[in-house]
This record gives structure tokens, sequence and C-alpha cells, in this order.
């Protein structure tokens, strides 16, 4: 925690980024009803909210705090941070997952979008990528989108992300660093250069 005040303190006074320490439902526009906010209780609060620009992208660094499910006051916290990039485009709702964080956090229990989607079924695992979970609200979509080459990178990357209309949101566990974050926003952006060219057909201008 000790490097995580330091990189908030050393952010929030470069006149680059804009830092709210609990930021209002207008910084705070992406798609909150899906995880990695409603892991657990569901009932996150967003903390240390930078905003800038990172890989070319508008882009919003976070800390999250959720309390578990049924907890009472005092009881124990679950951390996890994200970087949400702006696209300049819109996507159907697609969740892709690194097996290490959606085994801790059970995310085959939960619904990763609720916004409405309709049902969601698991896109099918295998090849030498076993160790991503993945769901589309559109598995047609899924399968042009997920190639073996964004999968690998979203293992080098070693954090889940889903589309959620513009936005493309990227989590991880605990707090981390904004130097962290800012080089999770820069891995995500080399993702959405890999995505293929045939899921053009589905893009939406925003």
């Amino acid at each position: 925690m000790f490097e995580v005040r330091k990189s908030i303190k050393r952010f929030r006074e470069d006149p680059a980024w804009e830092y709210h320490r609990r930021p209002d439902a207008a910084w705070t526009r992406f798609d909150r009803h899906g995880y990695p906010f409603t892991l657990e209780s569901g009932r996150s609060h967003v903390l240390d909210l930078l905003c800038g620009t990172a890989a070319g992208y508008p882009v919003a660094l976070m800390h999250m705090v959720v309390p578990p499910a049924g907890a009472n006051r005092g009881g124990t916290l679950y951390d996890f941070s994200a970087a949400v990039l702006e696209l300049p485009f819109s996507l159907p709702d697609t969740a892709v997952t690194p097996r290490r964080l959606a085994g801790t956090w059970s995310i085959h229990k939960r619904d990763p979008y609720s916004r409405g989607a309709g049902p969601v079924d698991p896109l099918p695992n295998g090849g030498g990528h076993a160790g991503v979970s993945r769901a589309s609200a559109d598995p047609e979509f899924g399968a042009a989108l997920l190639t073996d080459e964004v999968l690998r990178l979203t293992l080098e990357a070693d954090c889940g992300w889903r589309l959620a209309g513009r936005h493309l949101i990227g989590w991880t566990d605990k707090r981390r660093t904004y130097e962290y974050l800012i080089t999770m926003a820069e891995r995500l952006a080399v993702i959405v250069a890999a995505f293929p060219p045939a899921v053009r057909q589905w893009q939406r201008p925003v």
C-alpha cells in the first residue's frame, strides 16, 4: 500500500492527469453493472479515479473496494484495480478472463454483463489457450474476435477485460500503482490493435 500511496501522490500533482478521490457518477459513465464491479457483493466503491490519456486512448484508472456478499459492517473488503479505455466504436458485450482470475473469483457463477444482453453462453475453450475463460453476448462475434493472437496477448497482460459498448474495461486483483495500470492500459491497447478485420462489420460509431 505504501507504493500505491506514493503513486497516487505523484499523479494527483501531475497536470496531465485529473484525480478524484471519490468520483461521482459523472466521472464513471462506463458500465458498472458487470464484473469486476459486481464480483462478490456487487456493491463496489470506486476510489482514486485518475483520468488522462494512454496509448492514444482516453483512459480512466481506478481502485475498487468491494464488500463480500452478505457482509455486515466491518467485514473483509476485496480490492480490485481497473483501466478503462474509451474506444471510437461500440462492439457487442464480450468478456475474457485468464483462468487465474476466473478461478479465484468464481466468475462462472456470475453474469459478466448484467446489462440486459440476454442469455450469455460461454464460448468453447480449447487449443493452446485453455487458460482463458471467455463469453460473448453474440457468439458469432466472439468467435471472430477471440483469435489465438488476442487470447495470447490476454494471457501476457494477465488481466481480465470486457467490452461494454464503447468501453474496454480491463481489471485485475489488488490495488495497483498507476504506473502498473498505465502499463496494463498499454497492453489492452495492443489487444485492441490485434482485433481481426472480420469484427469491423459489428462496429458501431459512437
